[in-house]
């Protein structure tokens, strides 16, 4: 008995991990190549801060945003 659920759990465990390769394409390689390179754009745009987040929160016309 032991023995046939401790095949069955590891049946079990071997369809799930099968499941999550075919599905997770993150953990393909051609995939995750691509995914860090845009990890790595985002975080470097993040770095760059292209927009001020307004401190006060008023609003601004385009000319006054535009000279900002």
């Amino acid at each position: 008995m032991r023995m046939w659920k401790k095949t069955i759990k590891h049946q079990n465990r071997m369809k799930a991990q099968n499941s999550l390769e075919e599905k997770l394409f993150m953990l393909q390689d051609h995939f995750s190549v691509h995914l860090m390179k845009h990890r790595t754009y985002m975080l470097e745009m993040d770095q760059l801060r292209f927009v001020d987040p307004c401190r006060n929160c008023d609003t601004k016309d385009i000319v006054t945003f535009t000279e900002d």
